[in-house]
């Protein structure tokens, strides 16, 4: 018996069939969900070919010399099958070899030395000739064949679907890119889900969704909205009326819709009523909801969990886990979901649903197969970053067209997919709601005023000004673009209140449970109607359920004014219209902040046109993405150095493609690795650091310190103790020996140095990282 695995006691192995087998039947089973079945898989029989020799067999069994990595297992299956195919079969064959070839990383197939990677990695032939003769182990080569042929049916009918929502023969060869992707998450998560099985000696349940568990989640919700159904207010009636419009809606086709919700509509219930509905209507296998920011994560997570039950739910968020990509055998039940993305209820980041499209790491392609036949909800869907606007409007079609899924982007300032080189396919009628206008004007309770002059406010002037308005109101919101200017307004202001109002300030200098509390003390001084001021930067803006009677906004982009008005009158308490202020600070300095630089001057050039009468309507927030868009279009594919695009990475890879000798097909020439390599949702010049606020974050440090207890556990508990700092900030730090490294490379910051005002005391102006 060849053996591919032996347990960590050394009593049990696993024979090469048996591991190969078993794959194949997972990698099956999660390929049927997209009509490639047979695909799958011949991808996961023939994955581990290259373990049936005697040096692979010495090698697992301690037997010789060779190292982790050292035999090359992911050649032979690969060269096998493209041997085998007759000639009309040669793309489906070259397909599953290339997915079989990237099973433990993924490849360039055109390299940067312009050279065809799989052709190399198939010229291979050591132990080729008893590789060959064992395969018969696995599988007859005559039954190989017959899921050839099949598997070049599915082929077919998927590049016929790929045809037809393809406008160029760049987004084909992006589509194909993806399904090579698709495919590729199929055999990851089969191969290391068997591997996990075998090793740990328990099988590892696959899940499908019925209507009875989708019927139990709309129980829980209709008990949630009876508790709603006796109020009568206007606003209340209003909220009603979009919730159930989104739960008829779900009897219709869906790929991609928008629900177009005013701030403070309900969107995030009315939308998971849809996406239940939707399942219980279509069959669907599971709903992910993804947020671009935490604080929009953690607020709705609880309800969502709550309607779905904990059995049926996974919140996926983690900064600051250990990467065990290579060992899921090694990994705990949470972390092991997390990898697997196997719950019925998915609430995740946009970083990570975003990972798992373009991310180079296995830990997240490992994931993308698990997006097929779902219900998926982008809520905020105008945070995303403007580099990424083409390469998700692409993915996005793929999943719905291609996958199965149905898209749901939720806002009340809907960017213009559709105004873009590579737009999103929306439904004919994908307006959930229908027609949202009078929604608008129920939900009417704010005005966006511009002050703007050319020259703008300096900081004491701006302070002056906010206090004019705290005083009219009786408590007051500013937000502004960056930590330093909200430090110093903070200042300012405070000294000019004279203790007539608390002032509080927020930033994401704060850890996430510092500022969780201090917006609980607002909360609660609000509804006791009591004067407060509070100074922060956008991270109010995320979805964050406060109500003040005045806002005043630094300038930025027309779609964060809207946000910010959302903080104010937001439930209709006050009768009247509220204001939100548009204010430009002279002395703001955004630095690198190149995006908000270019939404400001679009803002303003909008503002001063005075052809909008209402600055927070659709129409409004249409032109200005529209305008947004048009003025940044050459940023709109990602780009990076060396006058590249990531698309390109993953479409054609022209300019490599055309310095190479040709040999491979241009829709097979994807230079995945270098793309999954540079893809990074934030810029990533940043340092985690757990911060001593309080005794339950000083006795998680203490036991990282002494390595006490599960490392995976007490970096779960630490999140919310966590402040994610720029490098100017670090180095600072360090000059001040106020951050040191313990045990597996955790930084933690001495507690002299947080402030129970403002969270980490050294500050710098760049921009607030809301994404996790």
């Amino acid at each position: 018996m060849l053996i591919a695995h032996i347990s960590k006691d050394k009593k049990r192995k696993q024979s090469v069939q048996e591991h190969c087998i078993n794959t194949a039947i997972l990698s099956a089973g999660y390929c049927t969900l997209f009509g490639a079945e047979n695909i799958g898989y011949l991808a996961g029989l023939l994955h581990d070919a290259g373990k049936l020799c005697t040096d692979f067999d010495n090698y697992i069994r301690g037997d010789n010399k060779f190292r982790r990595g050292e035999i090359d297992h992911s050649y032979a299956g690969a060269k096998y099958i493209t041997e085998i195919a007759e000639h009309e079969y040669e793309k489906v064959a070259r397909l599953i070899a290339r997915v079989i070839i990237s099973h433990h990383g993924l490849h360039d197939w055109v390299d940067d030395n312009c050279r065809d990677y799989f052709k190399l990695r198939i010229l291979n032939d050591k132990n080729y000739a008893q590789i060959k003769n064992n395969i018969r182990k696995i599988s007859l080569e005559n039954d190989i064949i017959d899921h050839i042929k099949k598997a070049d049916c599915e082929y077919k009918e998927i590049r016929k679907k790929i045809k037809n929502i393809s406008r160029n023969k760049e987004e084909a060869a992006f589509y194909m890119g993806l399904l090579e992707r698709l495919i590729e998450s199929a055999l990851i998560d089969a191969d290391r889900t068997d591997t996990a099985s075998f090793m740990d000696n328990i099988e590892l349940p696959e899940y499908s969704a019925d209507k009875a568990l989708w019927q139990g989640m709309k129980n829980n919700m209709e008990q949630k909205l009876i508790r709603f159904a006796d109020k009568i207010d206007r606003i209340s009636v209003q909220r009603r009326s979009i919730s159930d419009r989104c739960k008829s809606f779900a009897k219709n086709d869906v790929k991609i819709c928008r629900l177009i919700v005013p701030t403070g509509g309900g969107k995030t219930l009315s939308s998971l009523r849809f996406a239940i509905e939707y399942c219980i209507e279509h069959g669907m296998e599971k709903i992910v909801y993804t947020a671009p920011f935490m604080s929009i994560l953690e607020q709705n997570s609880a309800e969502i969990k709550n309607i779905a039950n904990d059995d049926n739910f996974l919140e996926h968020h983690s900064n600051l886990l250990t990467e065990k990509a290579d060992n899921a055998e090694e990994l705990s039940d949470y972390e092991l979901h997390t990898e697997r993305w196997d719950k019925f209820v998915i609430a995740t980041t946009m970083v990570q649903f975003l990972n798992s499209m373009f991310l180079g790491k296995t830990s997240s392609v490992r994931r993308f197969h698990r997006l097929a036949k779902s219900v998926i909800i982008i809520d905020e869907i105008q945070s995303l970053p403007l580099k990424c606007v083409n390469m998700f409007n692409l993915a996005a079609n793929f999943l719905s067209y291609i996958c199965g899924s149905a898209i749901v982007l939720c806002t009340a300032t809907q960017p213009a997919t559709e105004d873009v080189p590579h737009p999103m396919i929306i439904d004919k009628n994908g307006n959930i709601t229908g027609d949202y206008i009078a929604d608008f004007e129920v939900f009417k309770r704010t005005e966006i005023i511009p002050i703007i002059n050319h020259y703008g406010y300096s900081h004491e002037e701006a302070a002056g000004f906010c206090m004019e308005k705290f005083e009219a109101a009786g408590n007051l919101l500013v937000i502004v673009n960056t930590k330093a200017t909200a430090l110093k307004l903070y200042g300012l202001i405070k000294e000019k209140c004279d203790n007539e109002a608390e002032v509080i300030h927020l930033s994401t200098n704060m850890c996430p449970q510092h500022r969780r509390e201090k917006i609980n003390t607002i909360r609660t001084m609000l509804s006791e109607k009591k004067p407060v001021i509070c100074v922060t930067t956008q991270l109010i803006e995320a979805g964050v359920d406060i109500s003040f009677k005045c806002v005043v906004r630094s300038l930025a982009g027309l779609d964060s004014a809207v946000q910010a008005a959302g903080r104010c009158n937001r439930h209709g308490e006050n009768d009247k219209i509220c204001p939100v202020y548009l204010i430009k600070l002279k002395e703001e300095r955004l630095g690198n902040l190149k995006e908000i630089y270019t939404a400001q001057g679009i803002t303003q050039l909008m503002t001063e046109s005075n052809s909008y009468n209402d600055l927070s309507s659709p129409a409004a927030i249409s032109d200005y993405f529209r305008k947004l868009y048009q003025t940044e279009k050459n940023e709109l594919s990602y780009s990076v150095p060396e006058n590249e695009t990531l698309l390109n990475y993953l479409a054609f890879n022209k300019n490599r493609y055309e310095a190479s000798p040709r040999t491979s097909d241009k829709y097979e020439s994807q230079a995945f690795k270098t793309a999954g390599a540079l893809f990074k949702v934030i810029d990533d010049n940043t340092q985690d650091v757990i911060v001593p606020y309080n005794a339950d974050a000083i006795e998680i440090i203490q036991k990282l310190e002494q390595n006490e207890g599960s490392l995976s556990e007490l970096l779960r508990k630490a999140q919310k103790y966590t402040v994610s700092i720029y490098n100017g900030t670090e180095h600072r730090l360090y000059e001040n020996n106020a951050l040191r490294e313990i045990a597996n490379g955790v930084i933690t910051l001495d507690k002299a140095h947080y402030n129970d005002e403002f969270g980490i005391d050294i500050n710098g102006a760049e921009n607030e990282l809301l994404i996790f």
